[in-house]
Protein backbone atom coordinates (compact mmCIF):
# COMPACT_ATOMS: atom_id res chain seq x y z
CA UNK A 1 0.00 0.00 0.00
CA UNK A 2 1.15 3.48 -0.95
CA UNK A 3 0.84 6.38 0.84
CA UNK A 4 -3.34 6.80 1.19
CA UNK A 5 -3.27 10.76 2.12
CA UNK A 6 -2.18 14.02 0.52
CA UNK A 7 1.33 14.71 1.78
CA UNK A 8 -0.15 17.80 2.85
CA UNK A 9 -3.17 16.94 4.69
CA UNK A 10 -2.39 13.77 6.58
CA UNK A 11 -6.06 12.63 7.15
CA UNK A 12 -7.76 11.12 9.60
CA UNK A 13 -7.92 7.38 10.40
CA UNK A 14 -10.45 5.29 12.72
CA UNK A 15 -10.02 2.22 14.37
CA UNK A 16 -12.61 -0.08 15.74
CA UNK A 17 -11.18 -2.87 17.73
CA UNK A 18 -13.07 -5.43 19.98
CA UNK A 19 -11.24 -5.38 23.01
CA UNK A 20 -7.35 -3.88 24.03
CA UNK A 21 -5.23 -5.38 21.73
CA UNK A 22 -6.65 -6.61 19.01
CA UNK A 23 -6.26 -3.72 17.08
CA UNK A 24 -2.36 -3.36 18.04
CA UNK A 25 -1.88 -7.43 16.91
CA UNK A 26 -3.93 -6.72 13.54
CA UNK A 27 -3.59 -3.29 12.51
CA UNK A 28 -0.99 -2.20 14.57
CA UNK A 29 1.89 -1.56 11.99
CA UNK A 30 -0.04 0.20 9.90
CA UNK A 31 -1.71 2.53 12.33
CA UNK A 32 1.85 3.41 13.62
CA UNK A 33 2.83 3.81 10.14
CA UNK A 34 0.02 6.44 9.54
CA UNK A 35 0.49 8.36 12.51
CA UNK A 36 4.72 8.60 11.62
CA UNK A 37 3.14 9.76 8.63
CA UNK A 38 1.07 12.61 9.94
CA UNK A 39 -2.57 11.31 10.09
CA UNK A 40 -4.54 11.83 13.02
CA UNK A 41 -5.47 8.25 14.30
CA UNK A 42 -8.01 7.29 16.56
CA UNK A 43 -8.44 3.55 18.17
CA UNK A 44 -11.62 2.91 19.30
CA UNK A 45 -12.18 -0.22 21.40
CA UNK A 46 -15.36 -1.41 22.01
CA UNK A 47 -15.22 -3.14 25.62
CA UNK A 48 -13.64 -4.28 27.91
CA UNK A 49 -14.50 -8.18 29.19
CA UNK A 50 -12.17 -8.33 32.41
CA UNK A 51 -9.14 -6.98 34.61
CA UNK A 52 -10.60 -3.21 33.59
CA UNK A 53 -8.66 -0.62 35.10
CA UNK A 54 -5.33 -2.85 34.38
CA UNK A 55 -6.09 -3.05 30.78
CA UNK A 56 -7.53 0.47 30.23
CA UNK A 57 -4.00 1.20 31.10
CA UNK A 58 -2.19 -0.82 29.25
CA UNK A 59 -4.80 0.08 26.03
CA UNK A 60 -3.35 3.75 26.70
CA UNK A 61 0.19 3.02 26.96
CA UNK A 62 -0.33 1.26 23.66
CA UNK A 63 -2.29 4.05 22.14
CA UNK A 64 0.57 6.54 23.16
CA UNK A 65 3.33 4.38 21.55
CA UNK A 66 1.38 4.42 18.10
CA UNK A 67 0.55 8.06 18.21
CA UNK A 68 -3.18 7.78 18.30
CA UNK A 69 -5.86 8.67 20.58
CA UNK A 70 -7.63 6.15 22.12
CA UNK A 71 -11.72 5.86 23.01
CA UNK A 72 -12.86 3.07 24.62
CA UNK A 73 -17.13 3.34 23.36
CA UNK A 74 -18.26 0.79 26.93
CA UNK A 75 -16.76 1.57 29.69
CA UNK A 76 -19.32 1.71 32.06
CA UNK A 77 -18.81 -1.85 33.29
CA UNK A 78 -16.87 -4.95 32.31
CA UNK A 79 -18.17 -6.86 29.47
CA UNK A 80 -17.91 -8.70 26.28
CA UNK A 81 -19.18 -7.29 22.68
CA UNK A 82 -21.96 -9.68 22.86
CA UNK A 83 -23.41 -8.65 25.88
CA UNK A 84 -23.73 -4.94 23.97
CA UNK A 85 -27.09 -4.08 22.17
CA UNK A 86 -26.43 -3.58 18.90
CA UNK A 87 -28.65 -0.62 18.08
CA UNK A 88 -26.67 0.68 21.05
CA UNK A 89 -23.36 -0.16 19.60
CA UNK A 90 -24.29 1.32 16.07
CA UNK A 91 -25.71 4.40 18.13
CA UNK A 92 -22.29 5.13 20.19
CA UNK A 93 -20.05 4.54 16.64
CA UNK A 94 -22.34 6.43 14.84
CA UNK A 95 -21.81 9.22 17.02
CA UNK A 96 -17.75 8.85 17.08
CA UNK A 97 -17.51 8.61 13.27
CA UNK A 98 -20.03 12.04 13.07
CA UNK A 99 -17.64 13.35 15.55
CA UNK A 100 -14.10 12.28 13.76
CA UNK A 101 -15.28 12.52 10.32
CA UNK A 102 -12.43 10.00 9.09
CA UNK A 103 -11.45 9.31 6.01
CA UNK A 104 -10.02 5.90 6.98
CA UNK A 105 -11.53 2.89 9.07
CA UNK A 106 -10.19 0.04 9.97
CA UNK A 107 -12.10 -2.66 11.52
CA UNK A 108 -12.21 -6.27 12.46
CA UNK A 109 -13.18 -9.04 8.99
CA UNK A 110 -16.65 -10.27 9.13
CA UNK A 111 -14.89 -13.66 8.53
CA UNK A 112 -12.90 -13.39 11.96
CA UNK A 113 -14.31 -16.31 13.59
CA UNK A 114 -13.92 -14.69 17.18
CA UNK A 115 -18.00 -13.45 17.43
CA UNK A 116 -17.16 -10.48 19.31
CA UNK A 117 -14.88 -9.71 16.29
CA UNK A 118 -17.35 -9.98 13.47
CA UNK A 119 -20.10 -7.78 15.70
CA UNK A 120 -17.52 -5.09 15.62
CA UNK A 121 -17.30 -5.68 11.74
CA UNK A 122 -20.87 -5.47 11.16
CA UNK A 123 -21.62 -2.67 13.80
CA UNK A 124 -19.05 -0.84 11.57
CA UNK A 125 -20.68 -1.26 8.17
CA UNK A 126 -23.82 -0.13 9.60
CA UNK A 127 -22.38 3.28 11.02
CA UNK A 128 -20.95 4.07 7.90
CA UNK A 129 -23.60 3.92 5.76
CA UNK A 130 -23.87 7.22 5.13
CA UNK A 131 -20.20 8.36 5.61
CA UNK A 132 -17.85 9.06 2.45
CA UNK A 133 -14.42 6.79 3.71
CA UNK A 134 -12.62 4.32 2.43
CA UNK A 135 -12.99 0.75 4.57
CA UNK A 136 -10.79 -2.03 5.61
CA UNK A 137 -10.58 -4.74 7.54
CA UNK A 138 -8.20 -7.27 9.11
CA UNK A 139 -8.15 -10.79 11.35
CA UNK A 140 -6.77 -10.25 14.79
CA UNK A 141 -4.86 -13.97 15.78
CA UNK A 142 -4.47 -14.38 12.33
CA UNK A 143 -3.55 -17.96 13.93
CA UNK A 144 -6.67 -18.84 15.39
CA UNK A 145 -8.00 -17.84 11.81
CA UNK A 146 -6.54 -20.86 9.38
CA UNK A 147 -10.17 -21.30 8.14
CA UNK A 148 -10.21 -17.53 7.02
CA UNK A 149 -11.68 -17.62 3.52
CA UNK A 150 -8.75 -14.68 2.45
CA UNK A 151 -5.38 -13.91 3.57
CA UNK A 152 -6.07 -10.35 1.93
CA UNK A 153 -6.66 -8.17 -1.21
CA UNK A 154 -3.73 -5.49 -0.36
CA UNK A 155 -1.02 -5.13 1.69
CA UNK A 156 0.85 -2.81 4.05
CA UNK A 157 4.48 -2.12 3.96
CA UNK A 158 5.16 -1.99 8.49
CA UNK A 159 9.16 -2.62 7.35
CA UNK A 160 9.65 0.56 9.49
CA UNK A 161 7.18 0.27 12.29
CA UNK A 162 7.39 -3.33 12.97
CA UNK A 163 9.05 -2.70 16.17
CA UNK A 164 6.40 -0.49 17.31
CA UNK A 165 4.16 -2.60 16.76
CA UNK A 166 5.80 -5.35 18.89
CA UNK A 167 6.11 -2.04 21.45
CA UNK A 168 2.94 -1.67 21.11
CA UNK A 169 1.36 -5.33 21.71
CA UNK A 170 4.03 -5.97 24.71
CA UNK A 171 2.63 -2.60 26.51
CA UNK A 172 -0.43 -5.35 27.18
CA UNK A 173 2.00 -6.88 29.52
CA UNK A 174 -1.68 -9.28 31.23
CA UNK A 175 -2.57 -10.48 28.21
CA UNK A 176 1.42 -11.69 27.08
CA UNK A 177 0.93 -14.71 28.10
CA UNK A 178 -1.08 -15.90 24.90
CA UNK A 179 -0.05 -13.30 22.66
CA UNK A 180 2.96 -14.83 20.73
CA UNK A 181 4.90 -11.62 19.87
CA UNK A 182 7.42 -13.86 16.95
CA UNK A 183 4.38 -15.08 15.47
CA UNK A 184 2.91 -11.25 15.00
CA UNK A 185 7.02 -10.54 13.28
CA UNK A 186 6.67 -14.15 11.52
CA UNK A 187 3.41 -13.32 9.95
CA UNK A 188 4.38 -9.73 9.11
CA UNK A 189 7.61 -11.38 7.29
CA UNK A 190 5.53 -13.38 5.42
CA UNK A 191 3.37 -11.45 4.49
CA UNK A 192 6.06 -9.18 3.21
CA UNK A 193 7.27 -11.80 1.30
CA UNK A 194 4.19 -12.12 -0.80
CA UNK A 195 3.92 -8.22 -1.33
CA UNK A 196 7.76 -7.28 -1.64
CA UNK A 197 8.55 -5.60 1.46
CA UNK A 198 10.49 -6.86 4.61
CA UNK A 199 7.12 -6.65 6.32
CA UNK A 200 3.67 -6.13 5.85
CA UNK A 201 0.23 -6.24 6.80
CA UNK A 202 -2.55 -7.91 5.25
CA UNK A 203 -6.11 -6.37 4.84
CA UNK A 204 -9.41 -6.99 3.04
CA UNK A 205 -10.74 -3.93 0.74
CA UNK A 206 -14.39 -3.46 1.54
CA UNK A 207 -14.55 0.27 0.37
CA UNK A 208 -11.80 2.46 -1.51
CA UNK A 209 -12.75 5.63 -3.37
CA UNK A 210 -10.50 6.41 -6.61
Amino acid sequence: MNRIFDEEKGGRVLAFGAHPDDLEVGAGGLLARLSDEGADVYMAIVSIPNRAEERRVEARASAELIGADLFILHEEKQCRVEDIPMHELVRRMDQLVGDIRPDLVITHSAHDLHWDHSLVNRATVSALRRTPCDLLAFLSSPEMNAQARSVGQCFADISKTMDKKIEAISAHKSQLSRLDLESSRDLARAMGRISGYQYAEAYEVLRVRI
